[in-house]
């Protein structure tokens, strides 16, 4: 990209801090180094999850070291991608970059998108995983969930995560969905406004490593296509009438068998085994959609989804839609169910 960029805008760099903490001098480095070569306004917003490395002390430490960094601590872990909500409530910037903090996305890579979005008009540059440098069963573990979340819930997500670049329209339309669990990539996909895909490498883990293992992507499969899509509901309905047109089409042949003699000994065997395979289906659907009234459970209770403990910088006093009150304003975040959102694989 050789043209210039037209304006000069605010950033805002957004990053969940989780397990990560040996790379946020790192990261904060790479940011500042990318942004001011490119003589853009910046602010880096790090959400403390409640990791196992306690990285809080450290956030504060990099806050104080320069006014640009500004950290959340939450009350106790919400998940990456509540935790990236936080993160969008603070951000100021005509733009929010969203990057994970184990430098797997380049944060030089933001001044480009900036770039591509101006030029293109669009809300959001995403960015499309291109080579990954994670082992052959971690690529195959995320494909499969790719693929089921496109085949049960209808919406392609495909080789992205969450790094891109979003605009303040996108992001005060992302604010506005009230949902007590959120998941950035879908999300931006309903929102319907102009994104585009740039393709770009990941680089090696600095440091930790990824939790999510072939069952956790399942699971997380699962829960993304059931709090976005009610395919599974549909698909039980259609298996439901295959069944009862095939059980019509089955007595029919048995009762023309009967007629002819070809009977003379009931059938205990496929009695039985049509007994449990038709009552565990029965079950499944029944399971299905118990999952889904699970999810109307937790949304009907509108608790706050997103609990601040603490913040480097002076929060508002007027608490945002489905947010918290402020800081410092804990609301007995122990006895809260956990509605820990998912992360991208």
């Amino acid at each position: 990209m050789n043209s210039p960029i037209r304006r000069k805008p605010l950033i805002s760099v957004l990053s969940p801090v989780y397990g990560c903490m040996p790379c946020l001098g790192e990261l904060v480095a790479q940011v500042r180094e990318a942004l001011d070569k490119a003589g853009l306004e910046w602010e880096l917003i790090l959400v403390d999850d409640r990791g196992p490395d306690e990285p809080w002390s450290l956030i504060s430490e990099l806050a104080r070291a320069d006014h640009r960094v500004r950290g959340i601590r939450l009350a106790r872990n919400h998940g990456q991608h509540l935790a990236i909500w936080a993160g969008l409530e603070a951000a100021r910037g005509e733009w929010t970059a969203v990057l994970d903090c184990d430098l797997q996305d380049d944060p030089a890579v933001i001044p480009c998108l900036l770039e591509i979005a101006q030029e293109g008009n669009v809300d959001a540059v995403i960015v499309e995983r291109g080579r990954w440098r994670d082992n052959a069963f971690r690529r195959l573990a995320a494909q499969m969930f790719f693929r089921m979340v496109r085949a049960l819930g209808g919406m392609r997500i495909e080789n992205t995560g969450n790094f891109g670049l979003y605009s303040r329209r996108m992001v005060d339309v992302l604010l506005r969905f009230g949902e007590q669990e959120v998941f950035l990539p879908m999300m931006v996909g309903l929102t319907g406004l102009k994104t585009h895909k740039f393709p770009c490498d990941r680089a090696q883990r600095a440091a930790g490593r990824s939790a999510y293992s072939l069952l956790a992507l399942m699971r997380l499969s699962a829960a993304v296509i059931i709090r976005f899509s009610d395919r599974p509901l549909k698909i039980s309905v259609f298996v439901g009438f295959a069944f009862s047109i095939l059980s019509v089409l089955v007595s029919v042949v048995l009762v023309i068998a009967w007629l002819q003699g070809l009977f003379t000994v009931p059938g205990w065997t496929s009695t039985m085994l049509s007994l449990w395979f038709l009552s565990g289906l029965i079950m499944a659907t029944l399971g299905i959609q118990g999952f889904y009234l699970g999810r109307v459970f937790s949304e009907v209770k509108a608790r706050p989804r997103i609990l601040v403990e603490e913040t480097t910088f002076a929060r508002s006093t007027q608490a945002t839609p489905g947010h918290a009150a402020p800081e410092h304003a804990v609301s007995e975040p122990a006895v809260l169910e956990d509605h820990a959102s998912p992360a991208a694989p």
